[in-house]
């Protein structure tokens, strides 16, 4: 071989090994139009072993007082709890059949999946789990038998499916180890009883302490389903219902008032009279219903109840349009008991025109339908034909 053609090949060699050299290098800088996802793999790789990949947060409506953080792998963290004696928890729901990730911190409350034996103190929780499809996972309840008026319940409790375990002050903890709870439901009301927390997290029953109650909208109420879908592994069901609800809300609400003042309240059997907070969430009802409540400009920002005597009540209750009267501690079921009671009754302008209602029985445990409460409402305020019935408020004469 001549000079000549030796220099040339030792040319074309070079250029051929600069060409696989450059190649090299364009691969090694991640994403290229022949492997467009190499960099997200490069990301996935450093990811470790084990650890959380977060998807996200549900997004919440109405709900201020509980966060859902979304993970690959059908993992969810829970942060709900009252500012009270339990705090905010941090609970991590584990999928049926997934391993416990590593590295979590020492706070988390893990909960394995399928939870099906539930203690629940919760009235609420109990009619937001019949909503779903989900009483059948709660076995122990804090409310007996008679006290019910949800008859999904009483037909779970009468074929032994479901036991009153105490009340949940003094919950029978025999009784919660011998029927395997694994998870126990209550309100914001354990902050008064500090110790129920702390012999359940001694037997090593984990506790979601709900504070729905406080929700400043009625909607975030009901969108506490979310915490039971995810909890149940029923979180399809649970958005498909509150979907429902929130649809329904939004064509029974009132663009603005009726003109027709509403008063609301009710009296202790130790004689106490109580009227509903100007920021309550029934006080919010009867205005979504059309109505203007006597006492909106009570604590406008507190939800819960005043106390007052029964002459504040009637100077603030006696020239209301409708008395719409909570059936809770002193009942009536008909004018006559009312004015029996205090003849001052006999003054007020709504039992002198017959507008007088009082709350179904168990009112307070059929929070699964506030919708229907404020259609109930409205259908009282409109209807001109005041003998008409509903379902959450009943008249009386």
């Amino acid at each position: 071989m001549n000079h000549g053609k030796k220099r040339w090949l030792a040319l074309a060699l070079a250029l051929a090994m600069t060409l696989s050299l450059a190649a090299c290098a364009g691969g090694s800088g991640g994403q290229t139009a022949e492997n467009p996802d190499a960099a997200g793999q490069q990301q996935e790789q450093q990811q470790p072993e084990g650890a959380l990949v977060s998807e996200g947060m549900v997004e919440l409506q109405f709900a201020k007082l509980f966060r859902i953080e979304k993970f690959q792998g059908g993992y969810r963290k829970i942060i709900a709890g009252n500012e009270g004696t339990s705090g905010q928890r941090e609970y991590l729901v584990v999928p049926e059949g997934m391993d416990v990730p590593e590295g979590l911190g020492e706070d988390v409350i893990v909960l394995q999946l399928p939870i099906e034996n539930v203690y629940c103190a919760s009235s609420s929780l109990v009619s937001l789990s019949n909503a779903i499809g989900a009483l059948d996972r709660i076995k122990l309840c804090a409310i007996d038998r008679d006290s019910w008026e949800l008859q999904e319940v009483i037909d779970q409790m009468d074929a032994g499916k479901l036991t009153y375990s105490g009340s949940y002050k003094e919950p029978d903890y025999e009784m919660m180890t011998a029927s395997g709870i694994d998870l126990h439901l209550d309100t914001a009301m354990l902050d008064d009883y500090p110790e129920v927390l702390e012999k359940f997290d001694e037997l090593g029953i984990p506790s979601l302490v709900e504070n729905s109650s406080l929700e400043e909208h009625p909607m975030g109420r009901i969108e506490w389903v979310k915490v039971l879908g995810v909890l149940f592994g029923l979180e399809e069901e649970a958005q498909t219902y509150f979907d429902g609800q929130v649809e329904r809300f939004n064509a029974a609400c009132v663009d603005g008032s009726l003109g027709k003042s509403v008063a609301l309240g009710y009296i202790t059997t130790s004689g106490k009279c109580y009227a509903r907070n100007g920021g309550d969430y029934i006080a919010q009802l009867i205005g979504m219903a059309g109505g203007d409540y006597v006492c909106a400009d009570m604590e406008p920002e507190s939800t819960g109840n005043t106390s007052m005597t029964f002459e504040e009540w009637y100077d603030r209750f006696v020239d209301a349009d409708y008395f719409f009267y909570y059936n809770l501690g002193e009942t009536f079921y008909s004018v006559q008991e009312m004015i029996d009671y205090n003849p001052l009754f006999a003054d007020f302008k709504a039992v002198q025109n017959g507008n007088v209602w009082v709350t179904c029985d168990g009112f307070s445990q059929k929070s699964a339908d506030i919708v229907g409460v404020i259609t109930d409402m409205n259908t009282v305020l409109t209807s001109e034909d005041n003998t008409v019935t509903t379902d959450f408020i009943v008249k009386i004469s």
